[in-house]
């Protein structure tokens, strides 16, 4: 028997408990009004259920029918994304033609002012109606991302210092050393790269880890860096990736300060990223880095510090940092 103030809600989906009782009961003799006098309920909702959900030959199973309800209001839920034919056809002439979803929902009531319709019902018309569409997307994925929830909090690195801490003048790459380092990933294998960039001369480190974990990235950096001299290693910023957690193993072997971008904003350490997306010219994604030659990364890491940056007047990163060197 329900309680008093349950049975004074409103109304509540049957539950399975409540539909084995009703199948006791009809097996048992007892008619609809006793059944729903024992389960506190409406004789109208017992009625309906037996009535609905009972099998053709007229017998009432309970995990029947509660299958039977609950893929019934699963499917009373889903609804087709977008119902107009005319807006189904506008948004699939105009991904071939390359426009984003947003466009398309901005656009759609300036050349149709009856009609209106939300970038996300257009993504989800894509991924859930015309998969064949997903190729017209610019990220040409088949199926959507998960979306984060942002109610989740991100475990930090520990004994971290956040960049707010960070001093004025390495923003201003006013002073040489100052380091910031990412990972490439791939998901072909397990390997990595690893991404070191110089604020201020734009020196551009590579290195292959055979994984993406924190033992291998400190290894890697260390040894990257222990050769130069001290004014050239001041401190590195990273992004607070797992594979950083050893950075306090990288302060005691450099003699380094580390400094980590807030969540979700590995635009703070905007050098690197961009040197990131420079590599992803020579190795696209999916790119399996197991089977890159460590030569032909020296290759590449020779390639990036010759190309001629603007902010040097033309000069390459090797170039300035030797006229730097011969100046000072």
């Amino acid at each position: 028997m329900q309680s008093t103030s349950e049975s004074t809600r409103s109304y509540r989906v049957l539950s399975h408990e409540e539909r084995e009782e009703i199948m006791i009961g009809r097996r048992t003799g007892l008619s609809l009004r006793d059944i729903a006098r024992r389960l506190g309920r409406n004789v109208s909702v017992v009625s309906r259920e037996v009535r609905t959900n009972s099998t053709e030959e007229g017998r009432y199973q309970a995990f029947w029918a509660h299958t039977r309800s609950t893929r019934r209001r699963k499917l009373s839920r889903t609804r087709p994304r977008i119902h107009d034919l005319a807006v189904q056809k506008y948004v699939e002439q105009h991904l071939k033609l390359g426009w984003s979803p947003e466009q398309i929902a901005g656009r759609l009531p300036i050349d149709h002012p009856d009609k209106c319709v939300s970038y996300e019902t257009i993504y989800q018309f894509i991924f859930k109606t015309r998969r064949d569409l997903t190729k017209h997307l610019q990220c040409g994925r088949k199926h959507r991302r998960k979306r984060k929830d942002p109610r989740k909090k991100r475990v930090l690195i520990p004994e971290r210092t956040g960049i707010d801490q960070r001093p004025a003048h390495i923003a201003d790459r006013s002073e040489y050393g100052h380091w910031e380092g990412d990972t490439a990933v791939s998901r072909k294998s397990p390997n990595a790269l690893m991404i070191l960039q110089e604020r201020t001369l734009g020196l551009t480190l590579l290195e292959k880890l055979p994984r993406c974990a924190p033992k291998d990235m400190a290894r890697a950096v260390i040894d990257r860096l222990k050769d130069l001299p001290a004014d050239l290693r001041r401190s590195i910023t990273f992004d607070n990736g797992q594979e950083n957690r050893h950075h306090t193993t990288m302060q005691e072997a450099l003699t380094i300060d580390t400094y980590f971008c807030e969540p979700y904003s590995s635009w703070q350490k905007g050098s690197v990223e961009n040197a990131v997306g420079l590599t992803r010219r020579f190795w696209p994604k999916k790119t399996d880095y197991a089977l890159i030659p460590d030569e032909e990364i020296a290759t590449v890491e020779y390639r990036l510090n010759t190309r001629p940056r603007k902010r040097f007047g033309f000069l390459s990163p090797l170039e300035y940092a030797s006229r730097v060197a011969l100046t000072a």
